[in-house]
C-alpha cells in the first residue's frame, strides 16, 4: 500500500468527495440507476451511508490509535458492516443523506489537519486513510 501525504488526502477530500453528491445529482434518471446498479445500491442515500459510516469508523479507529499506538481491532465483516450502514440510513432522505455526508468529509478534514507529520506517517494512520479516502473514492468515483 502507497504512503499518502497530507496534501493527497486534503485534495481527494476538497476535490473529488466535496463535489460528489452535485455530481451524481446532475446525472439523469437513467445514469443514476445504471450507477447505483453498478456500485450495488438501490439509493443514493444508501450508497452515502456506506461511505459516511466507513469514514465514521475511520475516525474513530484513528483516534484510538493516537491514544493506543497498539491497540487491536477485531476483524471487519465488511459485507455486515455495509448492511448495517445501509439499513441505518434507508428512511433518511436524500437531502438529509447528503447533509450527513457532508458533516463526516468535513469531519476527516479536520483530522487530517490536527495529525501531527509523525502521526501521518505511523504506517496503521496511513494506510487506514488511504483506505477511506482514496480508495475508497477509486471504488466508488463518478466517471
Amino acid at each position: 500500500m502507497p504512503h499518502i501525504s497530507r496534501e493527497q488526502l486534503l485534495t481527494c477530500l476538497e476535490e473529488d468527495w466535496r463535489n460528489y453528491p452535485v455530481r451524481f445529482l446532475r446525472l439523469g434518471a437513467a445514469a443514476q440507476k445504471e450507477f447505483l446498479q453498478i456500485q450495488g445500491y438501490e439509493t443514493f442515500g444508501g450508497l452515502l451511508g456506506h461511505i459516511t459510516a466507513w469514514w465514521q469508523e475511520g475516525v474513530s479507529s484513528i483516534q484510538k490509535i493516537r491514544r493506543e499506538p497498539d491497540v487491536k481491532f477485531a476483524d471487519y465483516d465488511v459485507d455486515a458492516f455495509n448492511a448495517r450502514a445501509v439499513k441505518k440510513w434507508a428512511g433518511i432522505n436524500e437531502g438529509e443523506g447528503i447533509q450527513r455526508f457532508e458533516t463526516q468529509r468535513k469531519t476527516m478534514l479536520e483530522l487530517i489537519n490536527t495529525l501531527a507529520d509523525a502521526e501521518l506517517d505511523l504506517k496503521r494512520i496511513n494506510e487506514r486513510l488511504f483506505l477511506e479516502i482514496i480508495e475508497h473514492w477509486e471504488e466508488h468515483k463518478l466517471d
